[in-house]
């Protein structure tokens, strides 16, 4: 019995080091370079909220399965030759030693861990030289508050315009929000479509949204107190939530998921007393069985429909209203199609995409014919760039990869057609245009690390340039510790 487990616990180990070698490739195929730092703010965060991704299942066991029976069978025939593959084998412990060091090579090279820690020991002065405080400027809100609608696309990005797709037909996923993106202010690169790119610090959801209201990114350390309830999400920080709630605004977030992944409900509830509109919360009040569970949560076709129903309950208030929304359907791994939708394509991330720009459509149509509209500012803003790097190697325009920005009956003050073209910027700059677009008159047209887009003031990307301002990001900052974490009061 105890041989049997032995070779049991042999084979067991052989397995495993086949995964480990091999994971990191998986990853690259899958979802191309992940940055270690998002990793660790996942691990410090409010961890609650995930779901069973099957798709990305699927795709673990297909890659690994054949790995593993080749690796039995190897370890089979090494036994029948009678070969000694004892791990107490000093040749085995020398291959052992270099599969190891390659290991860690090919760690290093998917998750950036050597770059996080070298960059985290260089101390930067980003902060001291750009970071605008809110409570430093006159922020004039006017006479007549707008209303703002403010819808995060999950992973929407300008480059679903033109993807050539397996079948080889090249065609637009998005004809939709790039017409609105023609026909009302969007924020381009260059003299087409185009937008924000992905920086340092914001390249998933949770690190974008917290970019888009407070113009920081988020940066983890090692040593932190981490973001999640029991210490405060960036306790320090000030943000768009805490400006709009100080105006007079309500705040709501709403997400087809459970908002306590990724320390987001923490995130608004404690900057700008957001009320959470989740799978939790819908369950709570019974517009979902309590055993209601559609990919993260649920879909997009009911986070349209509870938002139609809470707008115009919200808008009969004389408060003016802030109603943020995540959709989810363009989530990573093929996102999820319901059977409303048209299934145009052959491939399942295509048809998702696809249907999300019609919803999305009918959606600010929906909008449009509603009373509060007028005195209503809708802004479309994709989060990060697709984790779904099969796909993305699709797009016909694979070097420069931007996110989608609308503004819809935005009312900017000193208005100029001609800075909507040809401007390098991030999620850092929605921060203080976002405002703009409410008609917010900003003290110097800065704020938190972002610049007004509609102002002649250069973004920090055009400053320094996206790898500069990238690696600017990466450094240690005191400021960033000692202000935002309160990391001297947690002491």
């Amino acid at each position: 019995m105890r041989i049997k487990q032995r070779k049991g616990l042999k084979y067991l180990i052989f397995i495993l080091i086949g995964t480990l070698i091999m994971l990191p490739i998986w990853l690259n195929l899958r979802m191309g370079h992940l940055d270690f730092e998002q990793i660790l703010f996942l691990i410090k965060s409010d961890g609650q909220g995930t779901t069973i991704d099957w798709p990305m299942i699927g795709s673990f066991l297909a890659f690994f399965v054949p790995i593993w029976l080749v690796v039995i069978g190897l370890v089979y025939y090494i036994e029948k030759q009678k070969m000694n593959i004892s791990l107490n084998n000093k040749k085995i412990k020398w291959l052992i030693v270099l599969v190891t060091l390659i290991t860690v090579v090919i760690y290093d090279q998917q998750f950036k861990v050597s770059s996080f820690f070298i960059k985290g020991f260089e101390s930067g002065d980003l902060y001291e030289k750009y970071y605008v405080h809110p409570d430093s400027v006159s922020l004039t809100f006017p006479k007549q508050k707008r209303n703002m609608i403010y819808i995060v696309l999950e992973s929407m990005e300008n480059n679903y315009s033109d993807v050539i797709l397996k079948d080889e037909s090249q065609v637009n996923l998005i004809p939709h929000i790039q017409h609105f993106s023609q026909l009302y202010d969007s924020f381009s690169n260059t003299n087409a479509l185009g937008g924000p790119q992905e920086i340092k610090g914001a390249s998933w959801t949770a690190a974008s949204l917290v970019a888009q209201t407070s113009g920081i990114p988020i940066r983890v350390s090692m040593m932190d107190k981490g973001f999640g309830e029991e210490v405060g999400f960036l306790p320090g920080l000030i943000t768009l939530g805490d400006i709009l709630k100080e105006a007079g605004y309500r705040n709501y977030f709403m997400a087809g998921s459970d908002a306590n992944f990724g320390g987001r409900e923490t995130y608004f509830k404690s900057h700008g007393d957001y009320e959470i509109r989740d799978i939790k919360y819908y369950k709570e009040i019974g517009k979902l069985e309590k055993d209601y569970s559609v990919f993260w949560g649920y879909e997009d076709a009911k986070l349209f429909e509870f938002a139609k129903e809470e707008l115009l309950e919200i808008s009969k208030s004389d408060a003016p209203f802030n109603y943020t929304m995540l959709t989810v359907d363009t989530h990573f791994t093929d996102g999820y199609t319901d059977l409303s939708c048209d299934f145009y394509y052959d491939e399942d991330y295509a048809n998702a995409i696809s249907c999300s720009d019609r919803k999305v459509n009918d959606f600010i149509k929906w909008i449009q014919q509603q009373d509060f509209y007028d005195n209503t500012t809708v802004v479309l803003m994709g989060d990060h760039q697709t984790m779904n790097h099969e796909f993305a190697s699709q797009m016909v325009d694979k070097e420069v990869r931007t996110m989608v920005n609308v503004f819809i009956n935005a009312k900017f003050n000193h208005y100029q057609a001609d800075r909507l073209t040809n401007r390098n910027f991030s999620a850092l700059d929605v921060f203080p245009t976002t405002l703009a677009s409410l008609g917010v008159e900003i003290e110097g047209d800065r704020l938190g690390l972002g610049v007004n887009l509609m102002s002649e003031k250069e973004t920090l990307m055009e400053l320094l340039t996206k790898d500069g301002l990238d690696e600017e990001i990466a450094k240690h900052s005191e400021y960033y510790n000692r202000n935002f974490l309160l990391e001297s009061l947690a002491d």
